[in-house]
């Protein structure tokens, strides 16, 4: 009963749309579990390669490093980005609070932990005390 008000108040596409999510809602469902995983790995290898990025850099999160001594010492650094794609074994890679994922290569790495995003992620903590 209720099922038939529904169909009602969806109209002609909604129903075809909705018949079309019944028959295909495993392999739907599925999917989207697969991409929520996938997200999450790649969140997971984000903060990898930023760990990686701090051991390199030798930055102690103890103690607070100015925002000016962390630039300088970013620039003064060059990054062996083959090894810091290595740091994680999931290929792809996804910044923290966004859910598109991107293939963990050079020119991805580098467009992530750029200067200017690696100033805000290594000066983060710092902020929050």
């Amino acid at each position: 009963m209720i099922g038939a008000f529904i169909e009602s108040m969806l109209g002609g596409v909604g129903r075809a749309i909705f018949h079309f999510y019944q028959e295909y809602s495993l392999f739907i469902n599925g999917f989207i579990i697969l991409y929520g995983l996938c997200v999450f790995f790649a969140h997971r290898s984000f903060y990898a390669v930023l760990d990686a990025i701090k051991k390199g850099l030798k930055i102690d999160q103890q103690k607070e490093t100015g925002k000016e001594k962390v630039a300088v010492l970013i620039r003064n650094t060059v990054f062996d980005w083959d090894t810091l794609s290595h740091a994680a074994w999931f290929p792809f890679i996804a910044i923290p609070g966004k859910i598109m994922i991107h293939r963990k290569n050079e020119s991805n790495l580098r467009k992530v932990f750029s200067v200017e995003n690696l100033l805000v992620l290594l000066t983060e903590k710092a902020q929050k005390k």
